[in-house]
């Protein structure tokens, strides 16, 4: 880590500033939600010219001409932070520095020395810290409007026409400390949602140092090709991303000739991004498509890869539905803009030296405008002596539908349990549902396993050790140096986690009840239908559907808005699983590594 004495400076970022106004001025005219960023310097004097203006203290200057050059992706020297790290506020230092003196949050806890900001002025009020958040997990664009940050310091939502949010590139690790991988950019239309898979080529052979690469495990090609090991895994990708999950694809071991990216399994290899998008591209030549471009093969909308046809079989069959399709080996899953995972001491990730990425992304353009999705991973290499435990991905996708079908303006609650493996130790525990999902709750060990559904019920003698209220920003649990989770009892009792969630489909209220009007522009809604009612279609048939408001809400009305009555409509849908943001899952996603207990 850097000398400290460059960090004191640095990370004073508004310290000098304050007392220049107690709220910054009202541009609800402003152009971008950057500029009303901006509007927040200078109301609390961070631009002063004996501040972060002409005097440029610490280095940084937060002029209008220079503020925002100076913040994104510049590297802080405390805690592994940067100024502002498109995507994340929890890894960006100005954001830290100003919660901790709005919100209380205790920097020393995170590593971070210094003060909190501003030193000499009043807090950042809520909605000026709100502001700056929903920037910064909005990609922290300078240009065009952060959709959920319009209604901050008082200005309507209809002041400016939002933008689909692009991050910046993500700067890729020193060479000598790791490498990255980039998926392209593929399509997104305005007012659209899809779930698209993809496969990118590789070959790190001449970049990474002979001393980060061991034989690979057999799982993961065997000992005759060779493999890196990583302590970090970083991703961004573009806010409009609902997951991405993200996975390396290995052979059978009948059929090494698909290690080639030049197999007859692997079809439709096209430029993704820049200026030679869908032209035609060789996966072997690394690069060729030019900058923010990237060699893949063509995207399909394929739920979970399921069905894919530009590789080999075995990657799309129903397995991968349910996390464990032969041949992919799960790398991360991310439900944020930005996702970082860090293992404790002596645990390690595995990927081959060379081979194939797997992109699965699902994401959504709310606005008027088409757009494409860019996503970025990063991985950090593991010290030689630190590989002992290799990293293990649980995906729990078992009672991933068990919520059933819950008619409108009705809501239910389901629970269901899994068990860890003996000598797990824990390193995440995250949850995942979509937007009817209400108060994701988890209770660690020990638990009676029981089967999912609405008769295995929440425990009634403890509080739970995880809850997470908002489905898009998960809670994400991460057990560290001096918080590990060990599971190493013989009984299963002692291993078994039960979880349980509530999905109200308006209940609470009514207008958030499913709705056929709203269903999306999914592509993926040919894939629901041709499911033939595993999951739910999109929207709901004229036989299912009931009045939303009115007198007569609840009744069944066909497709007749006069059965409804003066102030109704027939649009109120069940709400069941499915594959849109607007039907539903219930899952639960951990990693963690094995030390065999020793009795």
């Amino acid at each position: 880590m850097s000398d400290l004495l460059p960090f004191v400076a640095l990370v004073a970022l508004v310290a000098a500033c304050g007392g220049a106004g107690d709220s910054p001025a009202q541009k609800c005219d402003a152009s971008s939600t950057y500029a009303l960023v901006q509007s927040i310097f200078e109301a609390r004097g961070c631009t002063a010219g004996l501040c972060h203006g002409e005097a440029t203290e610490g280095g940084l200057d937060l002029r209008p001409a220079s503020a925002y050059e100076n913040l994104i992706h510049i590297p802080g020297t405390s805690a592994d932070l940067r100024r502002v790290f498109p995507g994340e506020e929890e890894i960006s230092l100005l954001y830290l520095k100003l919660a901790a003196k709005t919100d209380g949050i205790d920097l020393g806890a995170l590593g971070i020395a210094g003060s909190p900001m501003p030193i000499a002025g009043a807090a950042l009020a809520d909605d000026e810290l709100a502001l700056i958040r929903a920037w910064i997990r909005g990609g922290a664009p300078e240009r065009g409007v952060v959709a959920g940050a319009l209604g901050a310091l008082g200005c309507e939502a209809n002041d400016a026409d939002v933008l689909p949010n692009k991050i910046p590139p993500l700067p890729a690790p020193a060479d000598d400390e790791g490498v990255q991988m980039y998926s392209g950019a593929w399509s997104l239309p305005s007012e659209s949602e899809d779930e698209v898979c993809f496969v990118t080529y590789y070959d790190f052979t001449d970049q990474i140092p002979d001393s980060q690469k061991i034989p690979c495990p057999e799982l993961y090609g065997g000992a005759e090709r060779e493999c890196f090991t990583y302590k970090e895994v970083l991703i961004a990708q573009d806010p409009q991303s609902h997951h991405a999950v993200i996975e390396g694809y290995i052979p059978p071991e009948d059929t090494p000739e698909q290690w080639e990216p030049t197999s007859e399994v692997w079809k439709n290899w096209i430029c993704l991004g820049g200026e030679n998008d869908g032209v035609d591209c060789d996966p072997l030549d690394i690069g060729g498509c030019g900058e923010r471009s990237a060699c893949a093969t063509r995207p399909e909308t394929a739920v979970a890869c399921t069905g894919y046809p530009n590789g080999p079989r075995e990657m799309g069959t129903i397995d991968g539905f349910f996390g464990n399709a032969a041949g992919r080996k799960n790398i991360a899953f991310s439900q944020e803009p930005t996702f970082r995972e860090s293992f404790v001491d002596g645990v390690y990730g595995v990927v081959p030296v060379k081979g194939f990425t797997i992109w699965n992304s699902h994401s959504f353009n709310l606005t008027k405008h088409d757009t494409s999705i860019e996503q970025y991973m990063n991985f950090k290499f593991r010290e030689s002596d630190g590989r002992l435990y290799q990293r293990q991905h649980l995906i729990v996708f078992d009672a991933i539908f068990a919520m059933g079908v819950i008619a409108p303006f009705a809501s239910t609650e389901v629970c269901a349990t899994f068990t860890a493996p003996r000598g797990a130790h824990l390193l995440n525990l995250t949850s995942h549902t979509h937007q009817h999902g209400r108060d994701f709750r988890i209770w660690y060990p020990p638990n009676d396993p029981c089967s999912a559904g609405t008769d295995c019920k929440p425990p009634t003698d403890r509080e739970p050790n995880y809850r997470s209220f908002v489905y898009d920003d998960p809670l994400n649990q991460i057990f560290g140096e001096g918080n590990t989770f060990a599971l190493n009892g013989s009984e299963d009792s002692e291993r078994t986690f039960r979880y349980c969630a509530i999905f109200d489909n308006g209940e609470a209220d009514p207008m958030t009840v499913r709705r056929n009007s709203n269903r999306p522009d999914a592509v993926t809604c040919e894939f629901a239908e041709a499911a033939g009612g595993f999951i739910a279609n999109c929207g709901c048939t004229p036989e299912e559907r009931e009045c939303l408001g009115g007198e007569s809400q609840g009744m069944l009305c066909g497709d007749d808005d006069g059965v409804c009555g003066a102030g109704g409509i027939c649009d109120a849908c069940p709400l069941a699983g499915g594959v849109t943001t607007e039907d539903e899952m219930f899952a639960v996603l951990a990693s963690y590594y094995l030390v065999p207990p020793t009795q």
